[in-house]
């Protein structure tokens, strides 16, 4: 079995993995994905409407129409 050399920490991940098109090992993709998950906010769309998952600052500043941003 090919093996391909993880970016991040240098260690040999499966070749089936790298043509998914990841270039890192399942442990350092999972870390990188759970840093990424913790920047993201939830917050509600409308009174008393549905909740959505706000990924970029930005548009958390727009969501409440009583904020002065």
């Amino acid at each position: 079995m090919r093996q391909t050399t993880c970016t991040q920490c240098g260690e040999t991940y499966p070749a089936k993995r790298a043509e998914l098109g990841y270039h890192t090992c399942l442990d350092c993709g999972d870390a990188a994905a759970s840093a990424e998950r913790a920047a993201w906010c939830i917050a509600p769309a409308a009174h008393k409407g549905h909740m959505t998952i706000v990924t970029d600052k930005n548009h958390l500043r727009h969501i409440n129409k009583y904020s002065a941003g």
